[in-house]
């Protein structure tokens, strides 16, 4: 299943979509820090649920393996989902490595639009 999802790396961003869509995936943290990350995503989450454009936000610990997290995202376009990530936040989350050993994802299209 691991062939579906693409690699973050910093700097490597695939293309954004420009209009509605979602992001998937797993997040897995290094060993000893999954806690850790769990209460930067708490923050993460209270953010985005005031986020113009950022139509649903979900993470969620893996009950089998706790430093796995995984998340969706909605929103309804590039504009918004770039707001989201240059939070200072989000771009220490992501910069800095010292929480997250790697994150797997996918661009996806839903079917059918939000009611916004």
């Amino acid at each position: 299943m691991d062939e579906i999802y693409q690699t973050f790396t910093p700097g490597s961003m695939p293309p954004v979509p420009e209009d509605e869509f979602c992001v998937f995936g797993i997040v897995f943290a290094h060993p000893n820090q999954a806690d850790a990350l769990e209460e930067v995503y708490a923050e993460t989450t209270r953010l985005a649920a005031s986020e113009p454009g950022t139509l649903q936000y979900c993470i969620a610990r893996d009950p089998d393996n706790r430093d796995a997290s995984h998340f969706y995202e909605r929103y309804t376009g590039r504009v918004a989902f770039e707001a989201h990530n240059s939070q200072p936040v989000i771009v220490q989350l992501l910069g800095e490595g010292k929480l997250i050993r790697e994150v797997k994802f996918k661009f996806v299209k839903p079917v059918g639009a939000a009611k916004v």
